[in-house]
């Protein structure tokens, strides 16, 4: 049997990690919560997740910031990164776009169930860029 695929959650709104850490262990990952963007990129450099789902807008370093790092160190440059934002702002997308992320979810209306569904096509597909703002869920080839 093949080990559980581990995700790394960057989100500083404990009931938002908790709801989202839930259901993603229910459905059989192994969950690692993080409440902030120093803390995250630390765990990903560590723990070298199959995917992190990565919050824009969280303290110390932001989201991009993150990210960026991710992509600029050799040990974790291809890592999957999925962005997660209540923000829909298109130059945010496009940045995170730019960097590699797999996916930019919209959390306005993201139930855990998308989320999840979103976590298992990314760590099956590995390519394109999805942008689901609950409304579009448009996959983009890359």
């Amino acid at each position: 049997m093949p080990p559980q695929p581990r995700v790394l959650m960057v989100e500083d709104h404990p009931d938002i990690a908790d709801l989202y850490q839930l259901k993603l262990q229910l459905e059989g990952y192994r969950v690692a919560v993080a409440p902030d963007g120093d803390t995250g990129l630390k765990l990903a450099r560590s723990l070298k997740p199959d995917l992190i789902l990565l919050d824009v807008h969280v303290p110390q370093l932001d989201g991009l910031q993150v990210l960026a790092a991710l992509r600029e160190d050799e040990t974790t440059r291809d890592l999957l990164v999925v962005m997660c934002s209540e923000d829909d702002d298109p130059q945010l997308i496009r940045e995170a776009q730019r960097l590699n992320a797999a996916a930019y979810l919209v959390k306005a209306n993201l139930l855990p169930s998308r989320l999840s569904q979103t976590v298992a096509e990314v760590l099956r597909n590995r390519s394109g860029f999805i942008f689901d703002a609950d409304r579009a869920g448009a996959r983009q080839a890359s």
